[in-house]
């Protein structure tokens, strides 16, 4: 049973208050995903990247407010069915949690051990039966899809505890491996201490993920909160390698070594799906000029850069995913996109041999050279540490950055609001992480000093 109007939307208006954004990476606002009547929610803890294991840690430190989440969110959006998702590796999480999801008639999925398992547009075709529209959000067929960590966030808020930290594995080359909770706004080398230090000189970072995540060198990065992985990698690694490439050079040897064979297409997720995105056609406009570069780019519109066709797909190594990329900006620049016609033509249904097409992590792991860090990154506590200084990124939600209301020199307080966002805006408050003095801002961080 739902709640009242104006009770929702004082609740709602806690959740953006307390800076409750996608934990998992996007950073979308939750107050706005949640302003809907649905008749699904989806809790994704499939953590889809290889090597994280932050989505299964803030599940089981933070067992009793994950639930409590989940019930916020079936009572605010009116759902019918509430659904945890996992993958077949956290079965366990899912045995540890019986006693909740039966007393709150809440279901489970468990998914196989495949990438990319967490894509939203996967789970809600797993448990809804529908298909999100090309290009659209869970919302459109009667769902809603939030991080776990997210989720958790959500129940905190009612609590009264603004987003002050993070959940984040470090792993790759360091010496311990790790899941652990830290301020928003300290660095990834703080991180990386807490994990024994790094086990190489000079790493590449990939923040996020290996697959999707960004890249860095500057460990000095604050973490976000939106930031779930720390994975560092020798400079000579294969994917260093690979996400360090230039725009000119994987152009270029796109264009001349691409053969069409097609495998980036056949194993996409997404076209597998149904959805209408052909890497191969897009790869075939490197060839091209013109108006039919521009038509022939539609088939990138709706990639969703997983990586499988650049990482597991091309049997020349090129990197299809950037072409793709590098497309739908040309689209968006352009004002570009399919017809609706052309969508009701082009959209099928899911391929029936999807299930065999799917990427086994172990398979993944393997490929991609990361064996030797295929470990457990166990949950650590920290509860003594502070960091002396964090630097609180004012844009890692999605909308409009925050604006500072505070002012160099002023003393804060953990939890104390130090940035907003107009109401009328898309977007998220801010708050100070540590106990401390303002003591820098730019128009992308605030610095706090303890």
């Amino acid at each position: 049973m739902g709640i009242a109007t104006a009770e929702k939307l004082e609740l709602l208006r806690q959740i953006r208050n307390a800076g409750v954004i996608g934990a998992g990476g996007a950073g979308f606002p939750t107050y706005k995903k949640l302003d809907a009547t649905v008749e699904h929610v989806i809790a994704n803890g499939a953590e889809c990247e290889p090597l994280l294991q932050k989505d299964r840690e803030s599940m089981l430190q933070r067992q009793d407010a994950f639930f409590q989440g989940l019930r916020i969110l079936r009572d605010l959006t009116d759902a019918s069915t509430v659904t945890v998702a996992v993958k077949k590796k956290n079965e366990d999480v899912i045995d540890r949690f019986q006693g909740d999801l039966g007393t709150n008639r809440f279901e489970s999925l468990v998914y196989p051990n495949v990438y990319p398992a967490g894509d939203e547009y996967i789970l809600v075709y797993e448990i809804s039966g529908r298909l999100i529209p090309p290009g659209g959000i869970p919302l459109n067929v009667g769902c809603v899809v939030d991080n776990v960590e997210t989720i958790i966030n959500v129940a905190l808020a009612l609590e009264g505890q603004p987003v002050v930290d993070k959940f984040v594995t470090v792993c790759g080359a360091v010496a311990n491996p790790l899941t652990t909770v830290v301020p928003v706004g300290v660095t990834i080398a703080e991180c990386l201490e807490l994990a024994g230090g790094l086990t190489v000189d000079d790493p590449l970072i990939l923040t996020g993920g290996i697959m999707m995540g960004g890249v860095t060198t500057d460990l000095s990065t604050p973490v976000g909160k939106n930031m779930g992985g720390i994975i560092a990698l020798p400079k000579d690694h294969y994917l260093a390698k690979r996400k360090t490439e230039s725009q000119e050079t994987y152009t270029r040897v796109g264009h001349g070594q691409c053969d069409q064979c097609s495998m980036c297409t056949e194993l996409c997720p997404r076209y597998i799906m149904g959805y209408p995105i052909e890497p191969h056609r897009v790869m075939r406009t490197l060839l091209m000029t013109g108006e039919a570069k521009d038509r022939t780019s539609l088939w990138a519109q709706y990639c969703c850069e997983c990586n499988v066709c650049t990482m597991i797909a091309c049997p020349e190594s090129l990197d299809p995913k950037n072409i793709c990329a590098d497309a739908k900006q040309t689209l968006r620049k352009n004002q570009q996109g399919r017809t609706e016609l052309e969508l009701e033509t082009l959209f099928r249904d899911p391929h029936p041999s999807r299930k065999g097409r799917e990427i086994p992590i172990p398979r993944l792991i393997t490929r991609l050279g990361l064996t030797p860090y295929d470990v457990k990154a166990p949950f650590v506590s920290f509860d003594n540490w502070q960091p002396p200084q964090v630097t609180i990124p004012l844009n890692s939600h999605v909308g409009a950055p925050a604006t500072p209301i505070v002012a160099v020199g002023d003393t804060v307080r953990c939890g104390e609001t130090i940035a907003t966002v107009d109401e009328q805006q898309l977007g998220c408050p801010v708050h100070a992480s540590i106990d401390g003095r303002v003591t820098k801002i730019s128009a992308s961080n605030i610095e706090i000093t303890a």
